[in-house]
């Protein structure tokens, strides 16, 4: 039945999940955090972030980066 394959699904998500590393659960944690987030609007987006997190003005904070810099 249905409910047996949902039982079925989640001890074995549990079994493998028990598996994993620490940095393995962090990464598919934020996996799945990008996933739930990409279904927000943009405007949602700035409402549920910080503001340390929004993107300024690129023209005024330019840096060059990695061997390209001299």
């Amino acid at each position: 039945t249905e409910n047996e394959r949902e039982e079925f699904i989640f001890d074995l998500s549990h079994h493998m999940v028990a598996k994993l590393s620490h940095a393995g659960i962090f990464a598919m944690a934020v996996d799945q955090m990008c996933s739930i987030l990409s279904k927000e609007s943009d405007e949602q987006l700035c409402k549920i972030g910080p503001h340390n997190l929004y993107k300024k003005d690129k023209k005024k904070h330019k840096k060059l980066k990695g061997f390209n810099a001299a």
